[in-house]
């Protein structure tokens, strides 16, 4: 906390001190191309040995009307996207290289945006991101971010830095599945040449494609920022409350397929296939079943410019996340009254009248997290004659509460306390890292970058309410029959070292060659999974109890060797240009974390360490400017994914592919704009099949597709007294397939909407 102290008295005395000489035209026009990062590690042309990728302020909000962030970025290289409602809304996830986002660095502003915890990225608590976002820069491969847990598949930063254009508009928006969203967006422009003021408001609604599968968010973003002759200093604060119905399990759930045919054959059924199976997974979701959540953030970046040389940046950042998700709970797993820790021996202890009936009846049970984070990312610049140093440094604390309730049943047991949690437990993570940069320019040609990321953060767990072990299950685990209470730290020190080499053959031809060692770490959960009444995945000590410093389970390691050339703006003709590149990628894990044969009481796959699993791949980018008039951008990646030793797994699964890896990914649009204000984008997306389960069975096996997509927007200058109306349609999957994005074995393929359309109307005042 004193070092947080410090850090805001250092922001906020020493930004006017220190603004006295920069140009402040040349700040302002840096400004206006969107192009100002205070935090961050955004790639430089020509410098960053890193394949790039990025979405700037225009195409966003052309596309941000329709779909959530995830969604947003489908169609850059190696990504594949998927969503749990069958629209671009709710809960959507992204991977990269086949990596899901527990092995991404998400940022938003350079924060870091992935849970501590479960290390996931829930875009859906910061719903209508895209719609105010500046500037979107996606990296792939691993150690490509020092902020945040280390990359493996790639990072993403996420600028929101305000627009210095005067605006004031409102935005109306209505399509399939009863899909609205109402917005309103200021932005003061800059004022007395030295502030800008931003502020978004917008309400989204949609049913959702699946069955109760609904999504409701209210969004907020207030934004205040400063730019003196030597600094900038921004204020953020942003989020929104979610309520939305659940959708998590997909279609054939443990393999259980509902219909007459009871096998895949119902992903083809127009009405079958929106069925939204509970946890039961021959039940339908119950209307209880729904989540709330609310997530704040609050954020104040900062960049002061000591001398012509050296700058310092600095991120200060609070993040609380509340709420709840209530769902089924009944389970075909046991007896409930032991589930629910509602036996004698519970009432004894508690001072209620335990029950003993297996079956509770129609139980409904709420799961409560609250998670709080606060953080300083300092960062020092040293500009010098042939390149550029950077030190850098990040300090987050996290602390969380999870608890669960049985909140309903027909037999409820007599005086059960209303406050009683089945579990109850805190945890936390605190992480302190520091890394150092240089990129030196060997000639005007030859760049070399070196850095290393020295990072220590230690896993708590404790506070947790007592578990009984019976006598079978304490004989089971070598433990004393009665009440236990778990309690543990881990700690956790890696160092991950990154070189690589940019070479400029030409000013439009360059090539580059990079090395990175990356460690992560596990999950929370999976060291214990308290919440699925697991056992601490420990090694014991010779009395039998746990040796909270041994774990099982261990941390896994990359070595990614990136090999990649650009060309860019080559003349064809007089009116035709031309960019492309490559990127081949070698990526052998070892310990990597994957999907094991064993499922979790919820259905989830336990992981475990494989030995050896190898990825591979090349991805293709290129791009043709016919004219003013045409445009056309493609991307496409192949890869090998290969599980090469798996001891932990019972099956045989050496030479298979793990979970979530198609072996082609390609994208490609085609852009029309006949006249200044009409442009017609039509978009492809095609994606290679792939595997749900380890055994790479084809009861879960997702075919390869591919959609088609569209948009059209028009925009109207000083019409009905208005700046600007423009009208946006936008048109997905136009040949109307009917196709599953993903699948994982226990949860099931998530599927995609047929043909959906949407109306976007936006006045400027």
């Amino acid at each position: 906390m004193r070092l947080f102290l410090l850090a805001i008295l250092i922001i906020c005395t020493g930004t006017p001190l220190l603004a006295q000489t920069i140009n402040k035209k040349d700040s302002i026009n840096h400004l206006k191309g969107s192009e100002v990062i205070i935090t961050g590690f955004p790639a430089e042309e020509g410098k960053s040995p890193v394949p790039v990728a990025e979405i700037r302020r225009e195409e966003l909000r052309e596309n941000a009307p329709f779909k959530e962030l995830p969604n947003l970025l489908k169609s850059l290289p190696s990504v594949v996207s998927y969503s749990e409602s069958g629209l671009d809304v709710g809960y959507t996830y992204i991977n990269i290289r086949g990596f899901d986002s527990r092995r991404e660095s998400m940022m938003v502003n350079g924060v870091p945006q992935n849970d501590p915890e479960d290390h996931s990225v829930y875009w859906v608590d910061i719903p209508d991101l895209g719609s105010y976002a500046s500037n979107v820069e996606m990296q792939r491969g691993a150690g490509s971010a020092f902020y945040g847990p280390p990359a493996i598949g790639g990072s993403i930063n996420v600028e929101t830095f305000p627009d210095p254009t005067r605006e004031l508009t409102l935005s109306a928006m209505g399509g399939s599945y009863g899909t609205t969203k109402f917005a309103v967006n200021a932005n003061s422009g800059l004022m007395d040449g030295k502030y800008i003021f931003s502020a978004r408001l917008s309400q989204a609604h949609t049913d959702g494609y699946r069955d109760k599968a609904f999504f409701d968010s209210k969004t907020y973003y207030l934004s205040a920022a400063r730019i003196d002759d030597r600094s900038m200093l921004q204020f953020n604060f942003y989020g929104g409350p979610i309520n939305d119905g659940l959708g998590y399990y997909g279609f054939g759930a443990y393999g259980v397929f509902p219909g007459p045919n009871a096998d895949k054959s119902g992903l083809q059924d127009p009405v079958l296939r929106k069925y939204n199976p509970s946890e039961p997974l021959t039940y339908e979701r119950r209307p209880q079943e729904q989540e709330a959540f609310s997530q704040p953030h609050y954020e104040m970046l900062s960049s002061i410019k000591l001398d012509n040389s050296l700058t310092l940046n600095n991120t200060l950042f609070y993040i609380q996340g509340d709420g709840y998700f209530d769902f089924d709970g009944t389970w075909p797993y046991g007896s409930h009254s032991d589930i629910y820790h509602l036996t004698p021996v519970y009432g004894l202890r508690y001072g209620f009248q335990g029950i003993t009936d297996s079956s509770l009846g129609n139980e409904l049970t709420r799961a409560f997290v609250q998670g709080k984070q606060y953080g300083w990312l300092p960062r020092l610049e040293f500009s010098h004659e042939g390149g550029m140093f950077t030190l850098g440094a990040e300090v987050r604390v996290y602390r969380s509460t999870h608890w669960g309730q049985l909140l309903s049943a027909e037999k409820m047991p007599v005086n059960l306390p209303g406050d009683y949690h089945y579990y109850d437990y805190h945890g936390g993570k605190d992480i302190y890292s520091g890394y150092i940069s240089e990129r030196y320019d060997l000639s005007s040609g030859i760049s070399l970058s070196a850095s290393v990321q020295l990072l220590n953060q230690t896993y708590h767990f404790f506070d947790e309410q007592p578990i009984y072990y019976d006598t079978v299950t304490a004989a089971a685990e070598g433990l004393t029959p009665g009440f236990h209470s778990h309690t543990f730290d881990v700690p956790l020190f890696f160092v991950n070292p990154r070189a690589g080499l940019n070479l400029n053959f030409t000013k439009s031809f360059s090539g580059f060659f990079s090395v990175s060692y990356t460690t992560r770490e596990p999950r929370l959960l999976d060291y214990y999974n308290a919440e699925a009444l697991s056992i601490p995945n420990f090694n014991k000590n010779p009395d039998s109890s746990f040796n909270y410093n041994s774990p099982k389970i261990k941390p896994e390691h990359l070595l990614d060797l990136e090999l990649g050339v650009r060309q860019s703006e080559v003349p064809l003709d007089d009116d035709w240009k031309a960019t492309g590149g490559f990127t081949a990628y070698y990526m052998p894990f070892s310990d990597e974390l994957i999907e094991s044969d064993k499922t979790d009481l919820f259905g989830n796959a336990v992981l475990a360490n494989a030995e050896s699993v190898l990825h591979y791949g090349l991805e293709l980018e290129g791009g043709i400017q016919f004219s003013d008039v045409l445009a056309l951008k493609v991307n496409a990646t192949v890869s090998h994914n290969e599980i090469r030793k798996f001891s932990a797994d019972t099956s045989n699964v050496v030479g298979k592919t793990p979970i979530g890896f198609p072996s082609f990914i390609a994208n490609a649009s085609l852009l029309i704009q006949p006249i200044k204000d009409l442009k017609l984008t039509a978009s492809m997306r095609s994606v290679g099949a792939m595997y749900g389960d380890i055994q790479n069975s084809d009861t879960f096996h997702n075919d390869a597709y591919t959609v088609l997509d569209a948009n059209l927007s028009y925009r109207f200058d000083r019409l009905f007294g208005s700046d600007h109306i423009t009208l946006r349609v936008q048109v997905n999957n136009l040949l109307d397939k009917l196709y599953t994005s993903y699948v994982t074995a226990g949860i099931g393929f998530f599927v995609a909407a047929p043909r959906n359309g949407y109306l976007n109307l936006e006045v400027g005042l």
